[in-house]
Formats: structure tokens, C-alpha cells, sequence
């Protein structure tokens, strides 16, 4: 006999409902904001720093005259107090660096920044050791919107995270706060934000797993041809994870020079980028000097959609020539 829905119910009770009614379930609210750094100005406005509150930043963050320095502008712009935790030549977290300044009791908030797209190794653990001092997290996906979104390996260990569209899309503006585990009140509060700006580019208009294909397999041909430019040209992270899709492909040079090589290689065609090539002036030398080391040497490789992987081999031997 074929049971009705009624009657169904009535014998045996709603053990798996039809459809998930549940609104709290994985709920990500995303905030829309002209750019990231908008979206993390919004963030840090209610926060309610008082003037003993730290923001903790990775001593990592890049200064170029057309774009200024993406997240530590928002932080000079509110007057916050801010510390710098060292990364290592291969830009790891020095979690032993973090752990010290975060006991300190005075950090309302730890940045984490996603370089290129690849979250770092020790990212689970150095959140957790936030929260166990009661600060919290935010996660910087300006690179890293596919590995959030498609890779599924981040946006979600911190308490917020920010995501730039025009930086992983053909867009001209668009960022978001995504939100983790913040109060009500404080959704309501960004929610209604002055500094909010619908998109102009939906990201939905994009078929977001192919481009992650695209770059994956960008990326992993790349890592083939560079071989036998060890050496000379060595990759910054030695594989590619799963569920990491790059934002470009960071190589370090040796002995030549990058900037003759980042001017060279784009006069030849090829879009090469140096991102990070000058830090800002609150990350001295003399206390950070990994940092300095591998901002004169990374060169970013492309590795976006639009590249075809015919045109890398004609990049890699433009390389070698001048290596």
C-alpha cells in the first residue's frame, strides 16, 4: 500500500524532513562592499577597540603608489594600535612569534592573510591559540577566493574573512565580509553599514569550478616546465595542495635580478607580477628581515583563466634566457 505524506507521518514521525529547513545550517552571511579593504574597514569599526587593543598582522604586507597597502590602510585610517608577527623565508607563519605576542592579553584581533591563495599549514592551530586568548580572527581572501569557495580549505577557522572579486574575476570592483560566528547585533550593525555597495559583477556569472580547473592545471604545468630551472628559479611552496587554487604561481629568484626580470619579462608579453615588492614602511628591516629577503626576491607567475597553457612554454624559455 502506498502511504500518504499524512499518514506516513502519523505512523512513524518526521525522522529526516523533506527538504533542509534549517536557516542556521552552514549559514555564511556575505556582506557586499566596494572592495575588501572597505569590507575590513567595516569589520574594524565595530569592534570597539579600545586604545589598548591590538590588531596582529603578518609582517608581510606590500605598499605599491596605484593600489596604497590593501589591509593595513583600514588600520591606519581607524588609528588603531597594530604589532606585526615574523613569516619565514618560504612565508609560514612563525607560530612561536604569534603565540608570544598573542599572550600578551592585548590583541582584540589576528589577521591572517592567504598569500597567493594558499592558506598556510598552520592555520588551524594559530586560530585556535586566538580564541584561546580571547581575540578574534579574520581571514584575508583577496587571494583565495577559490580556495574558500571551490577548495573549501578556508574562510571558515576564522571568525570573519574578506574576499576581493576584482582581484580573481574580470570585474573593476567588488569585495565581501563574510561572516563566521559574530553576534546578531554585530551582523545587524555591518548589515547596515554606510560603507556597503551592492556588486557591480555577480561572481554567480561565472562558472567558479571550471576557472578552478583552469588554474590548477595553469599552475601544475608551470611547476613541470620550471624544473629544470631549479636552482635559479625555485618554486615558493614546493606542491600544490589539495583544494588550493592559486591566485598566480610565486616563484623565488636567485641571483639575477627580480626586478630586471618582472620589467624584461613584461615587455616580452608575458604578465608577470611582483607583488609585495616593496613592504611598508611599519615592517622595518632590522626586526623583519626574512620578510625583506623574500620581497626582493618572489616573482609572481600568471595563472589565471585567461592564460593558455601553449604560452607558458614560450614564458619558461623567455625565463631561462634571461636566468
Amino acid at each position: 500500500m502506498i502511504m500518504t505524506d499524512n499518514a506516513s507521518h502519523q505512523k512513524t514521525g518526521v525522522q529526516i524532513a523533506k527538504k533542509a529547513r534549517e536557516v542556521h545550517t552552514f549559514a555564511r552571511p556575505a556582506l557586499s562592499f566596494p572592495d575588501a579593504r572597505t569590507a575590513f574597514l567595516a569589520f574594524m569599526q565595530e569592534l570597539d577597540l579600545s586604545q589598548d587593543d591590538e590588531i596582529l598582522l603578518p609582517a608581510y604586507i606590500g605598499w605599491s603608489s596605484r593600489e596604497g597597502s590593501g589591509v593595513f590602510d583600514p588600520v591606519e585610517v581607524i588609528g588603531a594600535r597594530f604589532r606585526f608577527y615574523r613569516v619565514t623565508r618560504e612565508l609560514a607563519i612563525d607560530v612561536n612569534d604569534v603565540s608570544q605576542k598573542l599572550s600578551s592579553g592585548r590583541v582584540k584581533l589576528l589577521v591572517v592573510i592567504h598569500y597567493f591563495g594558499y592558506p598556510d599549514r598552520n592555520l588551524a592551530k594559530v586560530v585556535a591559540q586566538a580564541h584561546d586568548q580571547g581575540a578574534l580572527v579574520l581571514e584575508d581572501e583577496a587571494h583565495a577566493l577559490y580556495s574558500d569557495w571551490i577548495g573549501g580549505i578556508c574562510g571558515r577557522f576564522g571568525d570573519a574573512a574578506i574576499m576581493s572579486i576584482h582581484k580573481m574575476l574580470p570585474c573593476d570592483s567588488g569585495g565581501l565580509l563574510i561572516l563566521n560566528r559574530l553576534s546578531s547585533e554585530t551582523l545587524k550593525a555591518l548589515a547596515n553599514s554606510s560603507l556597503r555597495a551592492p556588486l557591480q559583477c555577480n561572481p554567480l556569472d561565472y562558472d567558479l569550478a571550471a576557472i578552478s580547473v583552469k588554474r590548477r592545471n595553469n599552475a601544475l604545468h608551470l611547476i613541470q616546465l620550471l624544473k629544470p630551472l631549479r636552482g635559479k628559479a625555485n618554486l615558493l611552496y614546493r606542491s600544490l595542495p589539495k583544494g588550493v587554487i592559486p591566485q598566480s604561481l610565486p616563484i623565488l629568484i636567485s641571483d639575477e635580478s627580480r626586478d630586471d626580470l618582472y620589467f624584461k619579462l613584461n615587455e616580452g608579453g608575458f604578465g608577470v607580477v611582483s607583488l609585495y615588492h616593496t613592504l611598508i614602511d611599519s615592517i622595518p628591516e632590522s626586526e623583519f628581515p626574512d620578510s625583506h629577503w623574500l620581497s626582493r626576491h618572489i616573482l609572481n607567475l600568471p595563472v589565471h583563466q585567461d592564460a593558455h597553457l601553449v604560452k607558458f612554454r614560450e614564458l619558461v624559455a623567455q625565463l631561462a634566457c634571461l636566468l
